[in-house]
């Protein structure tokens, strides 16, 4: 089976996932890059395919090809432009160097096809006096026909690692900057989106405020559960459906237990508050869920348990009074 992480790179404390090699605290742009196993460029080829015997070449089509192993990544048209990876970190060095971005974590998901970088804007929140919340810039460059260079604002909560509101099908919909392949890549534009992220920290500060205010009991936090891991028979009523799964364990799924545990038993659990079940979710995805931690990291950043926090978040801000 193909492993989700392929290659990466973190410094700063041991990262909740576990995986890929540590680096000093003053790393480099293109030392992290390096570190990250993604200093390879890659490159467009001509395709070709064999009818009666005699070799003919395929119009209007291209294989993009990792030059260090030549891996064809995707099959392209003559007008997509590839983004290397070094454009990346150029972007970010520039930031780096004006004190406005640090990276910290970089790697290749899905062998090369997915490159993420994230990097602190050094901004962010602290709720109830010591539960602090840190802004990051999140850059995601797919080396696949369809799919745009993305960048978009995430939080990472200090206490336990629960990343928040990173989620590739969503930042398909909602990025603050998106690239396509038919065009060089615009690092004016891209740079933006380091003075918008700290504005949407702000607003995930206001957010965070009003799920801490938002008070629930534990019915009403099974009862907001349920509606994500299990269907209610159509003949019952709810107060009895709700109250079963509270008083029963064995009639929850795993996923929903799980997701229990971590409400009272995770680092900074937090009991009886929208915050505190937006966390416990979180927690789960980041670090309990599934088997294997590579996969759960890109399911937890980029797939469907990213999909899932921020429909929590959404579900509990629409409880807010």
């Amino acid at each position: 089976m193909t492993h989700a992480v392929e290659t990466m790179a973190w410094k700063g404390a041991i990262p909740w996932h576990g995986l890929g090699v540590e680096v000093r605290a003053d790393v480099t742009a293109e030392e992290m890059m390096v570190a990250a196993g993604l200093d390879w460029e890659v490159r467009k080829y001509p395709m070709f395919t064999s009818v009666a015997g005699k070799t003919i070449q395929v119009p209007q089509r291209m294989a993009l090809v990792r030059e260090t192993d030549h891996k064809i990544m995707t099959v392209t048209g003559p007008d997509w432009t590839p983004i290397q990876n070094k454009e990346i970190f150029e972007f970010f060095k520039g930031f780096a160097e004006a004190g406005q971005a640090e990276l910290e974590t970089a790697g290749s998901l899905h062998g090369g096809k997915v490159i993420w970088a994230l990097a602190s804007i050094k901004t962010g929140f602290t709720l109830n006096g010591n539960d602090t919340t840190r802004g990051y810039v999140l850059m995601v460059s797919p080396h696949e026909v369809g799919k745009s260079t993305l960048m978009a604002t995430t939080a990472v909560r200090v206490v336990c690692a629960n990343t928040l509101a990173m989620a590739l099908g969503s930042l398909n919909k909602q990025a603050s900057y998106r690239q396509s392949h038919v065009k060089d890549f615009d690092y004016s534009k891209a740079a933006e989106v380091v003075g918008l992220a700290k504005e949407q920290i702000a607003a995930l500060e206001l957010e965070a405020n009003a799920l801490n205010s938002l008070k629930l009991s534990d019915y009403d936090t099974v009862r907001f559960l349920a509606q994500f891991f299990v269907d209610k028979p159509d003949d019952q009523k709810e107060e009895e459906f709700v109250n079963q799964l509270l008083d029963d364990a064995g009639m929850r799924p795993k996923q929903m237990n799980a997701i229990i545990d971590s409400l009272y038993d995770a680092p900074g659990a937090i009991q009886n508050t929208g915050w505190g079940v937006l966390n416990a979710v979180t927690h789960w995805a980041d670090h309990t869920a599934g088997n294997k931690a590579d996969a759960r990291l890109a399911s937890a950043w980029f797939g469907e348990r990213a999909e899932l926090k921020l429909e929590v978040k959404g579900k509990l801000l629409e409880l807010v009074q």
